[in-house]
């Protein structure tokens, strides 16, 4: 559930900006300055609120200001690159952003074992391949029809949804295996 109300704004502009690109980025802008106050409340940000909600407010500000910019046409691939670069990003500086998500879900005696981090790595590896993938298949679905609306709610629903699945099942694995492990320790 917590992947899912961190990329609500993201949601919003893929469900909505098809009636309006206006709206779809207003939406997103105030759903992603929510999510970014709420976290700040909590615990403070982390990378991918805070992109996400810096992206969708410049986004927002354009798409009111120049409704008929030639920009909205490019926002598919706008939208997934900044979110490949933001994963990059994290992990270039070894805080995958999928920490924040996992965090919430394990108990903090395992928040900084090498074995955690090393899944969230693997897992926020996994969403920065599927988002630039889907910038590149958004890119070359707009240069040749840009409106070719189905093939690019495709490619942005897979790079959401393969990420997805696959998070889950491979953290399950691993919660497996870390029990697994931790079983035979207490049984020696």
């Amino acid at each position: 559930m917590n992947y899912v109300r961190g990329f609500a704004p993201w949601l919003c502009y893929a469900s909505l900006s098809a009636f309006d690109w206006r709206l779809g980025m207003c939406t997103a802008a105030t759903a992603a300055v929510l999510l970014l106050l709420g976290a700040v409340r909590r615990q403070g940000a982390d990378l991918l609120s805070a992109a996400t909600c810096a992206f969708f407010v410049v986004m927002a500000v354009i798409a009111v200001a120049a409704p008929n910019s030639g920009l909205h046409t490019w926002t598919c691939v706008l939208a997934n690159a900044v979110l490949a670069v933001t994963a990059l990003a994290s992990l270039a500086v070894r805080r995958p952003f999928t920490l924040s998500i996992a965090r919430s879900r394990v108990p903090e005696e395992f928040w900084n074992a090498p074995g955690f981090i090393r899944v969230n790595m693997v897992l926020t590896g996994v969403w920065t391949a599927a988002f630039a993938a889907a910038a590149a298949a958004c890119a070359v679905i707009v240069h040749y029809d840009h409106a070719a609306t189905l093939p690019l709610i495709t490619a942005q629903v897979l790079g959401f949804v393969i990420p997805f699945v696959f998070s889950g099942r491979y953290a399950g694995r691993a919660q497996a295996k870390a029990a697994a492990h931790a079983a035979g320790h207490t049984t020696a």
